[in-house]
């Protein structure tokens, strides 16, 4: 079975959904667009289909220059793949965000992990920075990884390089395709292997260390709220704009949820505001350390949330993940991993939700 996150709905034809960021990003986004259409050249290092040697790579370069903490995740798999096809090679990478350098700590192979600003607009001397420090080295591969940006099409393009892949070049085949894999997938058919196994799962690769300091952070928030030692369960209540719940919503759920699967523990993972969305009747706990809230995530064992980078965050660890899917599309953004799982919850009734997750729940058990 391949390692892509199973989907709970409650119709069998959905409509497709994309994600909703806001009027801004999306005339960002075009401008963008048009800038790549107009002003980058058609590359004459782009390879196709069985066109990238198997060997003779050593120096990578992966762009992904996005903020989100979720499209962050998505490369881990890639750079597994890379690890196996490459061993010998060092990877830049190019980002957009403060999460890249926690996230991919784990990573040997990765050397310089390059950031640009969110908004490179507004601060043109450290993007200009950036992007000399990019044009100043010599790559064997630069791998423009998202599919459809023109911020990553452009970086990519002004790397100097003996090859390039961008993930957009190879041809959309069957259903959609999850976004974890897909750079997989762009990398195997440029080898000439595509097919070839199972996508490698995410993974924040956590140290002992890190998972001992998670399992003790867990037992001093449960320290009076666990005395039976009961299963727990982390539950992160939010999300950004309409992926974002109502707390009503989440109390009902929370409550039907416990009456169908019995006694467990609920540990509420608060957001940077502070504030519970659970009615402040569970556990807490917050941190704004990606990986130590990834360590107290595996700690806990199970997690549950709607769309969002903390559940990608979930999904790189050994926690049962499960997203709460209403507007984006579960095909693409789904918790990627055979025990994880994609639950509608668009039609606004939390009983619903709740049944389906214990189900899910129910079934992991079994399996185990």
């Amino acid at each position: 079975m391949p390692p892509v996150a199973s989907l709970s709905s409650t119709t069998s034809n959905e409509p497709s959904r994309t994600p909703m960021h806001g009027n801004a990003a999306l005339w960002r986004r075009r401008v963008a667009a048009w800038l790549a259409r107009h002003l980058v050249a058609p590359p004459k290092n782009l390879v196709g289909a069985g066109q990238l040697p198997a060997s003779g790579i050593q120096r990578i370069l992966v762009c992904r220059p996005n903020h989100r903490l979720g499209n962050t995740l998505l490369l881990t798999p890639l750079l597994v793949e890379i690890e196996r096809r490459f061993p010998g090679a060092e990877v830049d990478l190019l980002s957009a965000g403060p999460a890249a350098h926690s996230v991919f700590r784990g990573f040997d192979i990765v050397g310089d992990c390059m950031t640009l600003d969110r908004r490179a607009a507004r601060r043109p001397l450290a993007t200009i920075g950036a992007l000399r420090k990019l044009r100043s080295r010599r790559y064997d591969l630069v791998i423009d990884a998202a599919a459809g940006s023109s911020s990553g099409r452009i970086a990519s393009a002004m790397a100097k390089a003996r090859f390039q892949l961008r993930t957009d070049a190879m041809p959309n085949e069957g259903p959609v395709t999850h976004l974890a894999a897909r750079p997989v997938q762009a990398l195997r058919w440029a080898l000439g292997a595509r097919g070839e196994g199972e996508v490698p799962l995410l993974d924040v690769r956590l140290t002992d260390a890190e998972r001992r300091c998670g399992q003790d952070a867990l037992t001093r928030v449960l320290r009076d709220a666990n005395e039976r030692g009961l299963p727990v369960m982390a539950i992160f209540p939010n999300a950004t704009g309409s992926k974002r719940l109502p707390t009503d919503w989440w109390s009902d759920f929370a409550n039907e949820l416990l009456a169908r699967i019995g006694d467990v523990c609920i540990v509420e993972l608060v957001s940077a505001d502070g504030q519970s969305r659970l009615g402040g009747g569970y556990p807490t706990y917050y941190t704004s350390d990606p990986r130590k809230l990834a360590s107290f995530i595996e700690a806990a064992g199970t997690y549950i949330s709607a769309d969002c980078g903390v559940m990608h965050l979930a999904a790189a660890t050994n926690a049962t993940t499960v997203g709460l899917f209403g507007p984006t599309d579960p095909g693409r953004y789904a918790p990627y991993g055979r025990n994880n799982a994609a639950i509608a919850c668009d039609d606004g009734c939390p009983q619903k939700a709740a049944m389906r997750v214990a189900a899910h729940l129910q079934r992991v058990r079994r399996a185990q």
